[in-house]
């Protein structure tokens, strides 16, 4: 009797420990290892001139203390090493109700204005940044242009073209409809922040397709990811979708946002490499 005791405390104390190495881990390790995906997107509409174009996608900071900026400074080396042509940051900058101060709103600015990148910085408005009168203010003093509602044509030095579509968090499609008829460039990449308003964009003439706000559910586990889920993301999670012949390519994020917590799914930035 007493050896099964023992057996059973010991299979107590061996759970116990599983479960408590595994709340460290999602804690304080996996959400401050930021990983690097690297896709290449083949088209045959990307111009000549567009091959080896690389496009670095970072989304959700969800900034709300010191951590955060941590984060944020590992995604500008990441960000920096890699050399890319053109930034998209897809929103989510200050977690909402979040106290920043003007020290913080400084350290934020700076580690973003040191982001490089040889053919512009863009932004667009995550529902976190609705209400943030700060949001535009960071961002544009950090050398970061809004796309919200609007595009611009991203020209190579032979004269040909890509366009670069934003559209805020309550989509326009008048908006989308407008832009695209008036601007006939051979590849078009559409940003918009939740990821499940593509339904609204699914059969507009646009290549690539870049979101966010899903955080891929923080705890990637079938069954308690969906619980973690933002009801705005909660249909078109995962990290890419072939849609229509559209890619369609959903960041993972980089902050947390309902649990300080990650597992299974670490915080990471994408890397777009067009391909002729």
């Amino acid at each position: 009797m007493k050896e099964k005791k023992h057996g059973f405390r010991t299979f107590l104390f061996i759970l116990l420990l599983i479960f408590v190495l595994i709340f460290l881990y999602g804690r304080f390790f996996e959400p401050n290892t930021i990983l690097v995906n690297e896709y290449e997107i083949k088209n045959k509409n990307i111009p000549n001139s567009f091959n080896n174009f690389k496009i670095a996608h970072f989304s959700d900071i969800l900034y709300k203390d010191n951590d955060d900026l941590e984060r944020l400074k590992d995604v500008r080396e990441k960000i920096n090493d890699k050399k890319v042509d053109m930034v998209i940051f897809s929103g989510d900058l200050i977690k909402k109700d979040s106290n920043v101060s003007q020290k913080d709103i400084d350290k934020i600015t700076k580690e973003l204005s040191k982001i490089n990148a040889k053919y512009g910085k863009y932004y667009v408005t995550g529902d976190n940044d609705k209400k943030n009168e700060l949001y535009d203010g960071i961002m544009q003093n950090s050398g970061f242009t809004s796309i919200n509602n609007f595009f611009d044509n991203i020209y190579s030095e032979q004269n040909e073209n890509i366009l670069l579509v934003g559209l805020n968090t309550k989509i326009d499609t008048s908006i989308l409809t407008n832009i695209i008829n008036e601007n006939k460039a051979p590849y078009k990449i559409l940003v918009f922040h939740e990821s499940d308003s593509f339904k609204e964009i699914k059969d507009y003439d646009v290549n690539l397709v870049l979101s966010s706000n899903s955080l891929n559910g923080q705890v990637n586990i079938p069954g308690i990811k969906n619980i973690f889920l933002d009801k705005n993301s909660n249909e078109y999670y995962e990290s890419h979708y072939k849609i229509k012949k559209k890619d369609f390519y959903i960041s993972n994020g980089i902050g947390n946002d309902k649990i300080d917590f990650r597992l299974l799914n670490n915080p990471s930035i994408n890397f777009y490499i067009l391909k002729k």
